[in-house]
């Protein structure tokens, strides 16, 4: 057998999406995968996290809740519409948080696991702090991201899941350069969560784009129409993305359209796991219904 740590950071704003997100997860892995998760979190009642056990009880796999109080990040910025609260800078407490293990893996949870992580997982990455991977090309004439001249890396990557070497992260006090990076760069963030990880941590190993791909690639025949097409191709050629497509591990719903349990007609796919979700984890927030309503997919 197999032991994975993973970890995913919400809120009581997103319980369904993460549901689906965990669900997604043990029903991909693969039969001697056993994944140890762990949820860190600001606000979830002890009824939600009952809930969440319960969908696990009577797996193989384990799954552990930690409050974290937002005042960690209290002089760090945020969303002003309030989207990306302090939340989003829980992922760079990991190393921190998790000192028994020397790598951990880390998902947002507006994703869908399609295949067992195993393979990323065992990859060796002894010699980088972390891998994760590429989105963007790094330069001032960036179309997406914001260029940090402090930001010596090649390419942007995603914060949206990353394999992080926790003992060399340890060893090189990341977390205290976290907190460094914010101090320095507070009113130039843009990003938040993502440009403070690309300034800190300077040593990237890169994954391959099936660990995030991105719904507007998954969904769309023509790689072409995909919404962020124009900046992605400069990273991977039209052949490594329709590759990437046919290997997909993780489909990620960042940008438009949007969050698939907020869409009209969810795609089937994503629409298989939210029906098995127990019906106490399918929570709306007034904000999801708000966007469901309006939503033009």
């Amino acid at each position: 057998m197999s032991r994975i740590p993973v970890v995913f950071t919400f809120d009581k704003r997103i319980i369904y999406g993460s549901a689906v997100a965990i669900k997604s997860l043990v029903e991909s892995a693969n039969s001697d995968t056993i994944y140890d998760i762990y949820v860190y979190h600001p606000d979830l009642s002890e009824k939600v996290i009952k809930d969440f056990e319960k969908m696990l009880e009577g797996s193989r796999h384990t799954i552990t809740f930690q409050f974290i109080d937002r005042k960690r990040f209290e002089n760090a910025p945020v969303n002003k519409h309030g989207s990306w609260t302090e939340i989003v800078y829980y992922r760079l407490l990991i190393p921190e948080l998790l000192p028994q293990y020397d790598k951990v893996i880390y998902s947002d949870t507006d994703v869908l696991f399609k295949r067992d992580l195993s393979e990323v997982y065992n990859e060796d990455i002894s010699d980088y702090e972390c891998s994760s991977p590429a989105m963007e090309k790094n330069g001032e004439d960036m179309i997406c991201h914001k260029y940090f001249p402090a930001n010596k890396n090649e390419l942007i990557h995603s914060s949206g899941f990353m394999v992080m070497n926790c003992k060399k992260m340890r060893e090189n006090h990341f977390v205290q350069r976290v907190f460094e990076t914010i101090k320095k760069y507070y009113s130039e963030l843009r990003f938040f969560d993502l440009d403070v990880f690309n300034i800190t941590c300077q040593n990237i190993k890169n994954l391959p784009f099936r660990y995030v791909f991105l719904q507007s690639f998954y969904y769309n025949e023509d790689i072409k129409k995909a919404n962020e097409y124009e900046f992605v191709s400069k990273v991977y050629s039209d052949e490594e993305i329709l590759k990437e497509k046919d290997n997909v591990v993780i489909v990620h719903y960042a940008g438009k359209p949007g969050k698939p349990w907020r869409f009209k007609k969810v795609p089937p796919d994503y629409k298989k796991i939210m029906d098995t979700i127990p019906k106490s984890l399918r929570k709306y927030t007034f904000r999801d219904i708000r966007k469901k309503l309006f939503s033009k997919v």
